[in-house]
């Protein structure tokens, strides 16, 4: 039995209070502005009493939200005056005319169509329980109230009203916590997410006629409704405990005449913090190795951070943070405006990720924010900063961000790019532990890009129920990384319940003019009875190429396999040079595998399955499998080009120290000739012990007992000496 199946059963759920019980038990009637409410309860008029305290919300003198009832006729004049001609004002009240004739938009494309309101909010929608549930979020009703601002339109408030009616009374609160772990109407989430979605509609409607009183007291009670289940059955941690703070956070400012407001204000503001620092690193990264939660967190911050600024309340330490995760959102930017894909990131809305940047740069006055948000303020942010932000937005000048490449090494991302335009070369690599079912087994999985285009593609996050696509997309061999005899770097337990992804470190990165250079390691093999050490070194010769070396310490024999994800269409498998190379139009990959001169080294080219916006498309992924044993080394060459596959050879170059001939599992030596250059390049590496970073027990040292980097002495390569690990020779040919 479900809660489709007894919500309305007294024994599982309970009914409103009727108005007169609710005024009078709930309010805190001795607040002085609730005075003619008080008294009209005493002479036992109890619409008088409703109209009263409705007149307190009306009059806007508490500072309740970002607005107030009173500002919404100036907010909505400014609005068609200065947007409505504008693409995102024209699509808000274009999808507000489909959601009030029934037509509701879902998640990822999806819709659902309620003829003459026939709304039924409990049914399984589609093949996944993701769609009811953002059906019962309500993120899409900020569509009819921002259309209601631009037209002045009642039929969008009359939408609002009889929707949220209907909700209410076919949806009541459970009694206790039975429901608690079903995806329904009142998982405690989804009670968090309406909590911080719904007071918008609310503010904006509230002086419509169409807003009836007796609905808007029944939305305040179920605000109040929402507050206590929430503030009891909030989740431990993650990412769900902040979106449920700030719901709780948000209603406690919404409705302040509320007995438990107080409580609910305290509590919140004393337990947030901490869940914001279990969530977010010192580098401002958010711990499930997934930037689509890393900006779902953020969001709970930069939305708190403005409701702070209006009421005038101190937003202490949430803005050093929400700074730092905003400096993270922009290297994980790729050069098409989408987030990078790594663990549960689908493809997002440009324009909305542009606001966010927006936002950003309206807040910490930051030139190189607003050069990845809007020319001008977005109509979004109207209905957060107001108008009087639009002007101080304006002389804000857009400068390109300094920096090209970043790391951050507690949260596990390294970025690096050629520059900041769409065609611009851009490389990401996750080496980072991941906290939660968001995160993938992933570890030193990268993705490439060039041309405007994803080269090298994550698999993205498939729907969340546990089948064989989703067991797919989260595992090690959906990535672009190196399974290890057969098994995910992290073996996950039930889906959501599972254990942190494998140990990561970033040892090592040079980030200059002519190249930028990364090297981690991974240790989720280190639980085999022999155990593998997987490091990954990148060096992106600007402009080029990236050199991708993958580095396993181990005793015995194992079984690699990397893989090597392109993009969904054709692809083709040289077998005489070694050569794979998608065929796409306008950008390409050409990669390169160095041949290993063992007999068992095979590479094919298979299907894999790339997920994005609710679809499965098939994609031709590059497998490589060797069997080696001892230390041992894989190196490839990942050429982008556009039309032409270029020409490239690369051969071996000895590389001595002291005299010594190295071995290729000591160094990577080069040279590599493309049409217009001839680049030497050697990566030493032995200067670090990577086996140090685990003790015996298979717990991680602490930082100040790792070893430091050691560069090497007495290298000879190609006719030079040198002491250091990278020697990076750039030449043009003759």
């Amino acid at each position: 039995m479900s809660y489709k199946d007894l919500r309305h059963n007294p024994a599982y759920t309970m009914p409103q209070l009727s108005a007169g019980e609710f005024l009078s038990t709930m309010l805190d009637l001795n607040r002085p502005e609730l005075a003619e409410v008080a008294a009209k309860l005493d002479l036992g008029d109890v619409p008088g009493a409703r109209d009263a305290y409705l007149e307190v919300i009306a009059a806007g003198n508490n500072g309740r939200y970002y607005f107030e009832v009173k500002d919404v006729p100036g907010l909505t004049a400014y609005a068609v005056s200065h947007y409505s001609g504008e693409e995102e004002a024209q699509q808000d009240v274009a999808e507000a005319d489909r959601i009030v004739e029934g037509d509701i938009p879902l998640f990822k494309g999806k819709r659902v169509v309620f003829r003459h309101g026939s709304y039924d909010w409990n049914s399984w929608l589609f093949d996944s329980s993701q769609y009811q549930l953002h059906l019962t979020r309500f993120v899409y009703v900020k569509r009819l109230s921002r259309a209601y601002a631009l037209t002045g339109d009642d039929k969008y408030a009359k939408c609002f009203n009889d929707m949220i009616s209907h909700f209410i009374d076919d949806n009541p609160m459970p009694v206790d916590d039975t429901f608690r772990a079903e995806h329904s109407t009142w998982d405690p989430l989804s009670a968090g997410v309406r909590m911080f979605m719904l007071p918008e509609a609310f503010i904006t409607f509230f002086g419509s006629p169409a807003f009836e009183p007796e609905v808007k007291l029944k939305l305040i009670q179920s605000f109040q409704q929402h507050g206590e289940y929430v503030r009891k059955y909030h989740a431990s941690g993650g990412n769900h405990v902040c979106m449920q703070l700030r719901g709780l956070t948000q209603t406690a400012l919404l409705l302040p005449e509320l007995k438990d407001s107080a409580a609910w204000l305290e509590y919140a503001g004393r337990k947030l913090p901490g869940y914001i620092l279990e969530n977010v690193y010192p580098d401002g990264v958010q711990f499930e190795g997934s930037p689509n939660y890393h900006l779902i967190v953020m969001r709970e911050l930069y939305e708190l951070v403005v409701l702070y600024q209006k009421l005038g309340i101190d937003a202490g330490e949430y803005q050093e943070t929400l700074e730092k995760m905003y400096v993270v959102t922009m290297h994980l930017l790729a050069p098409d405006g989408q987030l990078v894909k790594f663990g549960d990131t689908d493809v997002q809305v440009l324009s909305e990720l542009r606001n966010v940047m927006s936002l950003g740069a309206y807040l910490y006055q930051r030139g190189d924010f607003k050069a990845l948000g809007h020319e001008r303020l977005p109509f979004s942010l109207l209905w957060r900063v107001g108008p009087e932000a639009a002007a101080e937005y304006d002389k804000l000048k857009a400068v390109e961000p300094a920096e090209t490449a970043a790391c951050f090494p507690a949260g596990g991302y390294v970025t690096s790019r050629q520059g900041w335009s769409r065609s611009d070369m851009y490389m990401a690599m996750r080496a980072g532990v991941g906290i939660g079912g968001h995160a993938h087994s992933d570890a030193l999985s990268l993705v490439l890009y060039a041309g405007g285009r994803e080269l090298l593609a994550d698999s993205g996050m498939g729907l969340f129920e546990w089948n064989k696509e989703r067991k797919y997309t989260v595992s090690t061999r959906a990535h672009n990384t190196v399974v290890v005899d057969g098994q995910d770097q992290h073996v996950r337990s039930f889906h959501w319940n599972t254990p942190p992804t494998a140990s990561c470190r970033i040892w090592d990165t040079e980030f200059n003019e002519a190249y930028d250079y990364a090297f981690a390691s991974q240790y989720g093999y280190t639980r085999y009875e022999d155990p593998v050490v997987h490091s990954r070194k990148v060096l992106f010769v600007k402009n080029s190429y990236w050199l991708i070396v993958d580095l396993f310490e181990a005793k015995g024999q194992h079984r690699y396999e990397q893989y090597f994800h392109l993009p969904p269409g054709a692809a083709a498998y040289d077998s005489l040079s070694g050569e794979v190379v998608s065929q796409l139009e306008g950008a390409n990959l050409l990669l390169k595998p160095l041949p290993s001169g063992l007999a068992e080294d095979q590479l094919t080219l298979e299907q894999g399955l790339i997920f994005k916006q609710g679809h499965y498309s098939r994609n031709p992924v590059m497998k490589r499998s060797l069997t080696l044993t001892g230390s041992a080394a894989i190196v490839t060459l990942a050429v982008p080009f556009g039309a032409a596959k270029p020409q490239v050879h690369a051969e071996r170059l000895p590389v001595r120290q002291y005299g010594e001939l190295l071995s290729v599992q000591e160094a990577t030596a080069l040279r590599i000739v493309m049409e217009d250059r001839v680049d030497d390049i050697c990566l030493y590496h032995k200067s670090v012990d990577v086996t140090s970073y685990l003790d015996h027990t298979g717990n991680i040292i602490s930082e100040a007992l790792l070893p430091r980097k050691t560069e090497p002495e007495g290298i000879a390569f190609a006719g030079g000496s040198y002491n250091r690990d990278v020697i990076v020779n750039i030449g043009l040919r003759e």
